[in-house]
């Protein structure tokens, strides 16, 4: 008589329990896995919209040379008065102003003549900065799903608006510069029709000219995020 026979069956019976409890081990602990992943992708998928939506209103704002809170209580403008006065005499510059309007308009030209290339710089700023926090979500949720969403979410897109903004910033910097030395140039006595004077006006229109070619550029990839 074989007595082994029952001690394999029990052997046998016991493997088949532990692989089986192994298995129900391993299911159980991939779907908690598949239901953390989709959890997480889900809340992933919910911090990339509502970034979307602060650069849509950021892009917007920055777009009108406007400016939202934060940067309002950063760069403050001249007063009422002194905006009022820099924005008529500079309106006259090119037509010709006394030697008491020059120097006016210079003295009011430190608080008032870069308020707005100083806004839109730090608007543009903004803007990188939250892209970096959107481009930063797409990247996790890459490596969460099997394909590609940089695509479906235009982060190239919206750096390569960024970068036209950044364009954009730096012109009207350099706008600015020029005007201030058109001023003082001016105010040393130097003529209009001279050619240093000339050739600091042709700057300042060649500057003027890019920066609306770089302005129709910037607002056609603006269109291809932002659809009307």
């Amino acid at each position: 008589m074989n007595l082994s026979v029952p001690h394999k069956n029990v052997r046998y019976i016991k493997i088949v329990r532990v692989l089986a409890f192994l298995v129900v081990i391993y299911i159980l602990s991939a779907v908690v896995v598949y239901m953390r992943l989709s959890s997480l992708r889900d809340q992933l998928s919910l911090e990339i919209a509502e970034q979307q939506t602060l650069l849509v209103a950021l892009s917007e704002t920055t777009a009108r040379n406007g400016a939202d809170s934060v940067t309002e209580s950063i760069i403050k403008d001249c007063s009422q008065d002194d905006r009022s006065n820099f924005d008529d005499l500079l309106g006259r510059l090119d037509k010709g102003l006394s030697k008491s309007e020059l120097l006016k308009l210079e003295n009011i030209f430190g608080n008032c003549g870069s308020f707005y290339a100083q806004r839109k710089a730090l608007m543009v700023s903004r803007l990188g900065r939250e892209l970096e926090v959107y481009s930063a979500y797409v990247e996790q949720l890459n490596t969460l799903t099997t394909i590609d969403v940089s695509t479906e979410y235009n982060v190239e897109g919206w750096k390569q608006l960024v970068e036209q903004e950044k364009k954009q910033s730096e012109l009207f910097s350099a706008l600015v510069t020029q005007q201030d030395t058109i001023i003082t140039t001016l105010i040393s006595g130097t003529k209009t029709d001279s050619i240093e004077m000339k050739t600091i006006l042709q700057e300042a229109r060649e500057t003027q000219e890019k920066l609306l070619l770089e302005n129709r550029e910037t607002a056609e990839t603006r269109a291809t995020l932002i659809p009307l």
